[in-house]
């Protein structure tokens, strides 16, 4: 399991290289806004966002909103997207505690976020795409799920299957890794006192060095799932078992060489059966053959398969700048890179590209159609709204006596929930609206089930 793949020397040198500063933004307006929304405890918080307004585009704009991660002004894609006139905001002063929130405050912050900004006079709500990539890709995808009127979503890297990724697979990463460790340290005596080099060298040698150097940020997560056997609370925060609720179109760029999301999660067609040369050959790095149900599925089997399209790419295509390819009269296109088998000392792929995924031939498409076209209602995605109004999600816990004005509040849901339904119903109609919730009902076997819906699509259908 040699890992001589890296040369230390020359990643150290790239390092210390001095950043040339990008010109100053011009033209572009920058606001820093408070975005507050209640914590799992029932306080309310307030996190920023950051929001690059160009001033040659009139308001109002399409908006590229970056979940979960920081898009700083020095990034290539934020000043690209900005010269298309498009608005962009992301989170800003990220703090790293934030991948330990994925699944709580982190999520309803998003969420929030999300609320403020498509209700800003300068942003056209019916132009607005989520790209976000790694944990910002799996947030991408779970707001695509939890939410009505977005234009189109761009996962890159996403985690889809967060039973699989965060506990099974980080746990027997991390086995791997501590067992190297505690070797490492025997031979070393515990004397770790080296030169920078000599110590990347030495962590070199644990199986996954870049996951073991990141996992522990997400480690806080599974306290969210106090029992790890209750799959349903699994399904529930991961997008994989959510593909009903996905009503606006997705691209997912992935790469087979992944080692921090494995790709099986993603399609299980374009998976190496055996790992690289610097990785056991029994590496666990595939879903359970013994999983059943929604977790025991890849996301592009979850997917409705005459929508779906699905492309392997050699990862050569992605070394240059290039354009993402896609099927504009599919809602989901699935992008697997082939870079070969996963391999321990990478991150997202082996080989960082040298030039751009361009993703505007996407948007602009998605953009000239609209939120008006590009959203399908399912019934899945009504009862999951009505559940929000009535205070039964799972994945946005309602408060009550808080603060009614706050995201996070019963209040502030059904004021979402109306609006994200009041807006489709304007475009598609009232009896689409209803033919929808009827097929709701006819799938639902409950009596109680069904009475309960009924008296909130009644409370709801009196606003819309």
């Amino acid at each position: 399991m040699e890992q001589d793949n890296m040369d230390y020397a020359k990643v150290l040198a790239m390092l210390a290289q001095p950043q040339e500063a990008p010109a100053p933004l011009e033209k572009v307006e920058s606001r820093r806004i408070e975005i507050p929304f209640i914590t799992k405890e029932g306080k309310v918080e307030e996190r920023p966002i950051r929001l690059f307004l160009p001033d040659v585009a009139a308001s109002p704009m399409p908006l590229v909103y970056v979940p979960h991660y920081e898009m700083g002004e020095d990034s290539a894609e934020l000043r690209a997207y900005l010269e298309k006139g498009w608005a962009v905001s992301s989170v800003t002063a990220f703090d790293n505690k934030y991948n330990g929130q994925l699944v709580d405050d982190h999520l309803v912050f998003n969420n929030a976020a999300l609320y403020t900004l498509r209700n800003m006079p300068e942003i056209d709500s019916k132009r607005i795409a989520i790209v976000g990539g790694s944990a910002g890709g799996y947030m991408a995808l779970m707001l695509n799920a939890l939410q009505l009127g977005i234009c189109c979503s761009i996962a890159n890297a996403p985690i889809t299957n967060l039973y699989f990724n965060m506990y099974l697979y980080f746990n027997e990463a991390g086995r791997l890794n501590q067992q190297a460790l505690k070797e490492l340290m025997q031979e070393k005596r515990g004397d770790f006192k080296e030169s920078p080099l000599d110590f990347m060298k030495s962590m070199s040698k644990l199986p996954l060095p870049i996951l073991g150097a990141v996992s522990g940020m997400f480690q806080p997560v599974l306290e969210h799932f106090l029992n790890p056997e209750d799959l349903a609370r699994w399904e529930a925060f991961s997008p994989v078992a959510l593909a009903e609720l996905f009503c606006n179109p997705v691209m997912l760029n992935h790469f087979t060489s992944d080692a921090l999301v494995p790709i099986d999660q993603i399609s299980k067609r374009f998976t190496y059966d055996k790992p690289g040369a610097s990785l056991p050959e029994d590496f666990f790095h595939r879903l359970p053959e013994n999983m059943t149900g929604k977790l025991g599925c890849s996301l592009e089997e979850r997917l409705p398969k005459e929508e779906t399209r699905t492309a392997c790419i050699s990862a050569s295509d992605a070394n240059e700048n290039y354009s993402l390819p896609f099927d504009a009269d599919k809602r989901f296109n699935l992008n697997i890179f082939d870079e070969g088998p996963v391999e321990g000392y990478a991150s997202h792929r082996i080989q960082p590209g040298t030039g751009r995924a361009d993703d505007f031939p996407y948007l602009e498409e998605m953009f000239l159609r609209t939120a008006a076209m590009t959203n399908v209602l399912t019934a899945e995605k009504l009862r999951s709204l009505l559940e929000r109004y009535q205070g039964k999600s799972v994945q946005l816990p309602a408060h009550e006596g808080v603060d009614d004005t706050v995201y996070g509040s019963l209040e502030i849901y059904r004021q979402e929930v109306r609006g994200e339904l009041a807006s489709w119903k304007k475009d598609n109609g009232e009896t689409a609206l209803k033919a929808v919730f009827e097929s709701l009902l006819e799938a639902e076997e409950s009596m109680t089930c069904r009475e309960n819906l009924q008296h909130a699509m009644k409370a709801v259908i009196e606003f819309v």
